[in-house]
């Protein structure tokens, strides 16, 4: 009796639970079908009309940036947003995401073995010798914020190793992945960076990695990421996810006509207030949340103050 042959072992270690839940949520189901361009065409139509009364005072040579974060903010407490405009500044934990997000661009694409402290290690001398404005503080790091900071991201890097699969070169891996659309001349400029995206651009998934839990505000920022997508392309993604290294878990969100339709309705409120209150000098709104831990205004601000000193079990 002649024996079959045994099929080669495949090269590929078994996917652990965590990245085979990853594999099933972001994965293309049979009956996905595309939003037609016609969709895009209408959401740019709608941005373009509800933002021209207001396009007149901004103009190429002093446009109005929008990203992720103004958004956020402004969307937030429009006070902590008038606040930090300009008051930024680095520290261990607020690098460690830029550190994390260069290393998982590394990992992408590193031939061979390597260990988590190697691509993190890396990832920070890379961006110390870049012009991303991050390097100055690594450059100019101490001792212990250097140990801190390759802490924090060693600890995030080997999570997402945990968490996500190799990503194969046929998905079409792109990390830190730029999209930018502007209206008006110029005059109005939308701004996205993408932590990873996978697939080409008519099923493009886009995902956004955070070091804690999920947070409603996340959700709000990917469909903005889909909106500038869409319009930059004429193409709506596919899917947008918040995944959770500290949860391992993925908040998951088809694109569709209604989501691109409320990230208009969401850029256009925000730019409405942020002329209200940058420009017009309204006096802005207090929201307290967790940003007033680290708000310039926390030690004048009583709404802020009063949601410090609450009891943590009361969240």
């Amino acid at each position: 009796m002649v024996t079959p042959p045994v099929p080669p072992a495949s090269s590929e270690a078994p996917l652990n639970p965590m990245q085979q839940a990853v594999v099933d949520t972001l994965g293309k189901s049979p009956d996905w079908t595309p939003l037609p361009t016609s969709v895009v065409d209408a959401v740019r139509t709608m941005l373009h009309d509800q933002l021209a009364g207001i396009a007149p005072r901004f103009s190429k040579d002093n446009p109005l940036w929008l990203s992720k974060n103004k958004l956020t903010t402004i969307h937030g407490c429009e006070a902590h947003h008038v606040a930090t405009r300009d008051s930024f500044a680095w520290t261990p934990i607020t690098a460690r995401g830029t550190v994390l997000h260069k290393a998982v661009e590394l990992g992408v694409h590193w031939r061979g073995d390597s260990s988590p402290a190697e691509i993190v290690d890396e990832a920070i001398a890379r961006l110390a010798d870049s012009n991303n404005n991050v390097a100055d503080f690594l450059i100019g790091m101490s001792p212990g914020d250097a140990a801190q900071l390759r802490g924090y991201a060693v600890d995030l890097y080997t999570r997402f190793e945990e968490c996500f699969p190799k990503l194969k070169p046929s998905w079409r891996p792109v990390t830190e992945s730029s999209a930018r659309y502007e209206l008006f001349g110029g005059a109005i400029v939308l701004g996205t960076r993408a932590d990873l995206t996978l697939g080409t651009a008519e099923q493009k998934v886009i995902i956004d990695v955070k070091s804690g839990g999920l947070h409603v505000s996340h959700r709000e920022d990917l469909r903005f990421y889909a909106l500038v997508e869409a319009l930059r392309s004429g193409m709506a993604p596919r899917r947008l996810a918040t995944y959770s290294l500290a949860a391992a878990r993925a908040d998951v969100e088809d694109v569709s006509e209604g989501v691109l339709q409320a990230a208009v309705r969401r850029v256009v409120a925000g730019v409405q207030r942020m002329v209200a209150v940058e420009l017009d000098k309204a006096e802005p709104t207090r929201r307290p949340a967790a940003h007033c831990r680290w708000c310039p205004l926390n030690e004048e601000c009583t709404q802020g103050m009063a949601y410090l000193a609450r009891d943590p079990e009361e969240e």
